[in-house]
């Protein structure tokens, strides 16, 4: 099994442009192929069930039946990784922390964020022109505005476990991958053997907590209200086990467009965690990937073509280049931080 070595490419200097006139506007295709290998307990539930957090299963069609294994959604793997986009965005155009940012419509940042929300009241229909326009991680990723939708340019697969129940829906992803990066199908074990119940957990009752109680006033609680639940178990993807996941241009994506996917990936693969309570030490993975941006082979860990490394670095002097613009777009007032 290959090891993977940290890469100086992930943290890559931002190259001097003379003008974006230089910006390389070829359109291209992407697909890549994602393996993770669980180093601690993977958490994605989606409803608790008396004490216990439930995984999110999918069901799948194994020797002719129904049957349901554990996934994690492609949707939280994209919000995690708008968050990650928003993150690097707000850090460059805060100038790394120096100076504070001040949004003049909250819309904005949920857009930003979270991807907007349908809403007949909203004004935010008004930005949509303009955003698509000044900002690739919109085109990107796509967001709601107001009654309106940009529509994404990414797309992406549930993460799906290695198991005897996923073969045949895996077989396209297996076959992309060097047979030497994940373990042969005839060793995949059962789903049923990868879900297991952690616990028990506990959630502090901040209400009788007395050490903050020395700054706040809380009022004993009465009889008929509910006591915080404090034992649970939730349920979990165990470490060792391998997942498998793909991301793909649903619509060919400019150089900055390219840029911006992968100064996002090269974020995530820092530190790779994938699935909930990533603070508390779940969801650490180890991570590959293989496929193609336009016709050149991209693989991880090894080192991105120069065609990757030119779109990451025209996408981050863009930032700056256009960061007054889009200041004026996001409606937002900076204001210096006193140290």
């Amino acid at each position: 099994m290959r090891q993977i070595k940290p890469n100086s490419y992930l943290k890559m200097p931002v190259k001097e442009m003379h003008s974006m006139e230089q910006t390389n506007h070829t359109l291209v295709d992407v697909k890549l192929t994602f393996a993770y290998l669980a180093e601690q307990p993977i958490i994605h539930t989606e409803e608790t069930i008396g004490n216990i957090s439930k995984l999110k299963q999918m069901r799948v069609i194994y020797k002719g039946k129904p049957v349901s294994v554990p996934a994690l959604s492609g949707n939280s793997f994209r919000g995690q990784l708008r968050d990650i986009l928003a993150d690097a965005l707000c850090s460059r155009l805060s100038n790394q922390g120096k100076q504070l940012l001040k949004f003049n419509d909250n819309d904005v940042y949920t857009i930003l964020y979270s991807g907007g929300a349908l809403s007949e009241r909203s004004k935010a229909g008004d930005l949509i022109s303009d955003f698509n326009t000044k900002l690739p991680s919109m085109r990107l990723m796509g967001a709601a505005f107001g009654n309106r939708m940009l529509p994404s340019k990414l797309a992406m697969t549930h993460i799906v476990p290695c198991a005897e129940e996923t073969q045949e829906i895996l077989q396209g992803m297996y076959e992309s991958l060097d047979v030497s990066i994940i373990p042969p199908m005839n060793e995949w074990t059962s789903a049923r053997n990868l879900i297991f119940n952690d616990g028990p957990l506990t959630r502090k009752d901040d209400s009788k907590d007395l050490t903050r109680q020395r700054f706040v006033d809380i009022e004993p609680q009465t009889d008929n209200q509910e006591t915080p639940q404090m034992i649970y178990y939730v349920e979990c993807i165990p470490a060792g086990t391998w997942l498998l996941q793909q991301i793909y241009s649903k619509f060919p994506v400019d150089q900055l467009e390219l840029g911006c996917l992968f100064d996002g990936l090269s974020s995530f693969l820092q530190q790779p965690t994938i699935g909930g309570r990533r603070a508390a030490g779940y969801g650490q993975v180890r991570s590959q990937f293989q496929g193609k941006v336009g016709s050149e082979q991209v693989n991880y860990p090894q080192d991105f073509p120069d065609t990757v490394k030119d779109a990451v670095c025209a996408y981050q002097n863009y930032l700056i280049e256009k960061r007054e613009d889009i200041l004026e777009v996001l409606t937002v007032q900076t204001e210096e931080i006193n140290e």
